[in-house]
């Protein structure tokens, strides 16, 4: 694994503040630099936050440091001090992340269907497919939410109730014209999103069920939930 850049020095930081703040003011091609630099910073997190979700899943939140994530990346604790303010800064992002892709794909797979029925199996296959390709990061979200401060777990939370509230909303718009039949629209929507979510707790790439298979499975439960498989 290649080794992260050094850390720059404070003089080096005053210096990359200057020069960003220069060519804000100047041509597209300081801007291009911009964009380029943008890109290495979002380049540099995605990998300590990989690493720090490898290490998470494996040694838990409390016995794992900030030593171990660098060392995952071949370089010092520094590297990680410079773009993150301390490890549970990293939990959250890690959590902010998750909720913003699974939110998008669900709004996504809603949003590309028409009746009820098409969009309850597109959201549950969708977000099928997104827990069994980041199995270490559920695993992360669900077993380490208690490692939060009590501020991040309210706004996770509330995070988490928006992707039910998608789910119940479709479920909604089946009962009201009689293609789902249901009498607790938010817990019906809530056990589809967490049968679902703890597919990370027994699903592995070399078990009998296939990603898609597994899919295929959510669609057909999330549809006899609702009273409409056929």
């Amino acid at each position: 694994m290649p080794t992260l850049a050094k850390t720059p020095s404070p003089r080096r930081k005053t210096a990359v503040k200057r020069s960003q703040k220069l060519s804000s003011q100047d041509s597209g091609k300081d801007s291009s630099s911009i964009s380029l630099r943008d890109e290495v910073v979002a380049y540099r997190k995605e990998r300590i936050l990989q690493a720090a979700c490898d290490a998470f899943y494996e040694h838990g939140y409390h016995e794992c440091t900030v030593e171990m994530i660098a060392e995952r990346l071949s370089g010092s604790k520094a590297i990680v001090y410079y773009y993150f303010s301390d490890k549970h800064s990293i939990l959250y992002e890690i959590y902010r992340r998750a909720l913003d892709e699974a939110q998008i794909l669900i709004l996504r797979a809603a949003a590309d269907h028409s009746s009820c029925k098409e969009k309850l199996v597109a959201i549950a296959r969708a977000y099928a497919n997104w827990v069994t390709d980041n199995t270490r990061t559920v695993g992360v979200y669900w077993r380490e939410v208690q490692s939060l401060t009590p501020e991040a777990r309210a706004a996770v939370f509330a995070e988490q109730k928006k992707i039910d509230d998608v789910v119940a909303h479709v479920i909604r718009d089946g009962v009201a014209d009689y293609t789902f039949k249901v009498s607790d629209v938010q817990t019906t929507a809530r056990a589809i999103t967490g049968m679902i979510t703890f597919t990370y707790t027994w699903w592995r790439d070399d078990k009998r069920l296939s990603r898609e298979a597994v899919a295929d499975s959510y669609a057909e439960m999330a549809l006899r939930l609702v009273g409409s498989f056929t």
